[in-house]
């Protein structure tokens, strides 16, 4: 069901639209350049069913249950029960929130008794085959290309925040410190624990976290939630979790983490077959779309933002960057044609 490092094909018929057998290709790579532990993305492949990739978030804090990461504990939970509805055709047909409720149930029934300080979470990007029609399921800031041009991908405005603080404590840390491994690693502690974690340590003056603080604001236009974004920053990415699934802050955003979804943020529609020639669905360790259908033209893509922007604090820039033994996110991308 879930398959994960892997490329498959299936020989396709002479055909123009994906109304008969196609062709899959899958590609899943951990963060982990040495592969010594899976990542948190999980594909999900059950053949004229369902197709799909979930991207479980990074926890802040490194936490893992009985040898899984909490990102992919929710990223494998949320892909089987996802699995379970789509096998009955029936429910292919379920309301979007349905369908929502019962994978957020889902979750909530694995993680609860567990106790976690951060509700472990995960994107949905979903096609399900409802016979004359595709079916899509977006949730979250995996992505979906349709023909090799349409693109669906949300980008979330708390990443763009987080983004702009952890270049600037890079571009600080780096003055300082000629190992650029280091520079990552602080870096991330520094966005993922909170400005006040590095300024406590002694790595980070006062007056550079008020004016990464302020950068930030400026960045994103965020003046009128100054308060707020001067709190998520101070408190970092480990607060993140407080912002999910809510409607009171431009900071807020829709996640699959067990808890309540307002709904706004799902993209949920369907195509005729007879107007789809690919599907592409995608995590965002792919930093953008290639020209070509293919993973190759998707690997070859990352390859080139890993030689131009390695740090990803320039055109890629993002909450984490690549080092000498982890690429900057695990990547998947699942294509039908």
């Amino acid at each position: 069901m879930c398959l994960s490092c892997l490329s498959v094909h299936r020989k396709p018929r002479q055909c123009f639209s994906l109304r008969c057998a196609i062709q899959l290709e899958l590609f899943n790579k951990s963060k982990y350049r040495d592969g010594s532990a899976p990542g948190d993305d999980v594909p999900l492949v059950v053949p004229d069913v369902v197709y799909g990739v979930f991207d479980g978030a990074t926890d802040p804090l490194g936490t893992v249950i009985n040898g899984t990461a909490a990102g992919r504990l929710a990223a494998m939970t949320v892909a089987v029960e996802m699995a379970t509805i789509a096998r009955d055709p029936s429910r292919r047909r379920a309301s979007g929130a349905e369908i929502i409720a019962q994978l957020s149930s889902a979750l909530t029934c694995c993680t609860d008794p567990l106790g976690l300080q951060v509700p472990p979470s995960t994107t949905i990007a979903v096609a399900m085959d409802c016979g004359e029609t595709w079916r899509f399921l977006l949730l979250g800031d995996s992505g979906l290309r349709l023909n090799g041009t349409e693109v669906y991908h949300r980008h979330k405005t708390i990443d763009h925040v987080s983004t702009v603080a952890r270049v600037a404590l890079f571009n600080i840390f780096k003055s300082q410190n000629d190992d650029l491994d280091a520079v990552e690693a602080m870096s991330r502690r520094g966005i993922f624990l909170g400005l006040r974690t590095a300024v406590s340590e002694g790595v980070l003056s006062h007056s550079d976290a008020h004016e990464i603080i302020d950068d930030a604001i400026a960045a994103t236009k965020l003046q009128t939630e100054a308060d707020t974004v001067k709190r998520f920053l101070m408190g970092g990415i480990q607060t993140q979790f407080e912002f999910g699934n809510t409607s009171d802050s431009l900071l807020g955003f829709d996640t699959m983490n067990g808890t309540h979804i307002t709904g706004c943020e799902l993209q949920d529609f369907e195509r005729s077959k007879t107007d789809v020639t690919h599907i592409e669905l995608y995590t965002d360790g792919y930093p953008s779309t290639p020209a070509d259908v293919s993973v190759a033209a998707w690997e070859a893509k990352f390859q080139a933002a890993e030689r131009s922007d390695f740090h990803k604090i320039g055109q890629f820039a993002t909450v984490k960057g690549s080092t000498s033994t982890e690429f900057y996110d695990d990547r998947s991308i699942l294509i039908l044609s």
